[in-house]
């Protein structure tokens, strides 16, 4: 492990802090729960404030599955991160009871040249884990991919799902069991030092709060939010239903992460269905411009499902259950942000996928520096996968 990564990992076995402090979290998505956890397993005194529902059904976190994997392109920093992540998932499922993370072979769909195989091939061996190319003869043992204008196929090995609305239901019963409050239905005005102010005028005090509200936190925090560059992103999802001759095909095939070069949805993911989740495919478009409460982009519907054709081989057979939308707030080069600020208060922004795949581990990230373990700005700087880059890695390639 990096040393950053080494310092945080640290805090993977359950210990006492300190000094215990209260804190506040504002809101209750995969990070603001994960922070929670992190918080006061180590005994601080941990209040989480939520506008909607535990888990809220709407948020982007509360979804079946999640891809999780090694294999993070040119995004080195966040690849090497990756074991650290993993360690700290077991020990998250350890406390809960359940572990909720479905092993997955990953296949990535190549249709044009990229500096993302030879990053990937570098950090897999640097893990010990497998990179291969697949012949015809593989390719043919995974009938559900579209193989029209492939260039190349690569498994990459150390890839799973997680069971996500699973995981926010074990969240939200275990907080409780280690002392934490969980207020849902609770909306939060402002954000100042001592704590936080209520849309109902109440007020919650702490020393300090951690802002994990994803598309909500820039109308918190608008001026660090903006200083960070962050934006709110609209992604759109699908979930399917295979032909009854392909569903053994898709009971052993692979996670598919497809890009399509100069398609508007820039790829798709799909996620095959395991363990009562449904087959869901998803865009990588990140420049749609999303708000809270806004109506959804709808001519996103058929170029998801124009991408899906592209990437499913006999896409037309399969029947569309559900569509929905997700509000992701992304920053530059798609990173996380972790900022300090005034007054105690931190800024903790996922961006896109990075939330589930890294939550635990940059959860214990805040704890250590909460309690000055780790100073604002190394912590700022670990979160957004730098330690370990030699340059700064292009926006999309840790796909």
């Amino acid at each position: 492990m990096l040393p950053l990564t080494r310092q945080v990992a640290a805090l993977i076995p359950r210990a006492a802090a300190a000094r215990p402090r209260r804190v506040a979290v504002v809101g209750a998505g995969i990070l603001g729960l994960c922070t929670a956890w992190a918080l006061a397993r180590r005994g601080h005194a941990v209040t989480v404030l939520e506008a909607g529902a535990v888990p809220d059904p709407s948020a982007a976190s509360c979804d079946e599955g999640r891809i999780i994997r090694h294999a993070y392109g040119t995004m080195e920093g966040y690849a090497a991160m990756m074991p650290a992540a993993f360690a700290a998932w077991r020990a998250l499922f350890a406390e809960t009871g359940a572990d909720r993370l479905v092993p997955c072979r990953a296949v990535y769909a190549l249709r044009a040249e990229t500096p993302w195989e030879a990053a990937v091939a570098r950090t897999q061996r640097a893990a010990g884990l497998g990179f291969c190319r697949l012949d015809d003869a593989a390719l043919d043992s995974v009938p559900v991919l579209n193989r029209e204008g492939l260039l190349r196929a690569i498994e990459v090995d150390g890839s799973g799902m997680l069971l996500a609305r699973l995981i926010l239901d074990d969240l939200a019963a275990l907080l409780p069991q280690l002392g934490a409050i969980v207020r849902p239905g609770t909306a939060v005005a402002a954000v100042s030092a001592g704590g936080v102010r209520l849309r109902d005028g109440g007020s919650v005090a702490a020393d300090a709060v951690v802002v994990a509200a994803g598309a909500w936190a820039p109308r918190l925090l608008p001026e660090a939010a903006a200083a960070a560059g962050l934006r709110v992103s609209l992604q759109t999802l699908a979930y399917l239903a295979p032909p009854e001759d392909l569903a053994a095909a898709w009971s052993a095939a692979p996670m598919l992460l497809c890009r399509l070069p100069n398609h508007a949805t820039g790829g798709v993911y799909v996620l095959p269905p395991r363990a009562g989740m449904r087959l869901k495919i998803g865009d990588y478009a990140t420049d749609a411009a999303g708000a809270p409460g806004a109506a959804p982009d709808i001519a996103r519907h058929a170029a998801l499902l124009d991408a899906g054709r592209r990437a499913i081989a006999r896409f037309d057979r399969h029947r569309v259950l559900a569509i929905r939308h997700c509000l992701y707030t992304m920053a530059p080069e798609d990173r996380f942000v972790l900022q300090a600020l005034p007054g105690e208060t931190w800024l903790a922004s996922a961006c896109s996928g990075h939330g589930f795949k890294l939550a635990p581990l940059v959860a214990l990230g805040l704890a250590a520096a909460l309690e000055s373990r780790i100073g604002a700005a190394e912590l700022g700087f670990w979160a957004a996968g730098r330690e370990g880059e030699a340059s700064p890695a292009p926006v999309g390639a840790g796909s």
